[in-house]
């Protein structure tokens, strides 16, 4: 939002979003559910669905009151004026002490371990690789990158590119268990087989 906003003066306002699949959008419900109980009368968001490099565009031109920003946008959005009303990221951080997960890989069980651990070990292995040769990566992330700075796209792999790209662990489970958990609990995604027998 370009004026000084909160996010309960968003209430019953468009907010772009990313995708109705993505990990800030669940955050931004996970974030209403928790202000339904505090706030009175909550309306909720009315929000819009566009790719995420369309978001800051659609509101510096003021076609939606706000817009939920990821990747490359997280760094460079005051370039174009504009405020954070709400690190959802933070804000999650805050409220469980976990870090978000975003983003992951999956595969069926009817391919069979070996190929799964085969494929994990190959990812991982990648992963370690750009970590260790930051530089010879470059190329590609620029061809690929809506932001062509060097600076942001250091920052943006920083920030995602990290430990629990590697390994997950129990800290990482933790967080994807933590946030599936309060997804169900707030009724924003059904209940899973495990949990429901649970």
């Amino acid at each position: 939002a370009k004026n000084k906003c909160t996010m309960e003066k968003l209430q019953g306002k468009s907010i772009a979003i990313p995708g109705r699949l993505t990990t800030a959008y669940l955050l931004l419900q996970l974030y209403g559910a928790a202000a339904a109980s505090s706030w009175t009368g909550f309306h909720g968001f009315d929000v819009v669905e566009m790719p995420f490099h369309r978001i800051i565009e659609s509101v510096v031109s003021e076609d939606v009151d706000a817009g939920l920003i990821i990747h490359e946008s997280r760094f460079t959005y005051p370039l174009y004026g504009l405020q954070e009303v709400i690190d959802l990221g933070s804000w999650w951080e805050q409220e469980t002490g976990l870090p978000i997960p975003l983003g992951c890989i999956i595969a069926q069980h009817s391919l069979g371990n070996d190929l799964i651990r085969s494929v994990d070990a190959i990812l991982k292995e990648s992963v370690l690789y750009a970590m260790a040769n930051p530089l010879d990566a470059t190329d590609y992330i620029k061809e690929h990158s809506q932001e062509l700075s060097d600076d942001v796209i250091r920052q943006h792999i920083d920030l995602y590119v990290n430990d629990f790209s590697v390994d997950l662990g129990q800290e990482g489970e933790r967080a994807v268990a933590e946030l599936i958990s309060r997804a169900e609990r707030a009724g924003i995604i059904p209940a899973s087989r495990k949990s429901s027998t649970a």
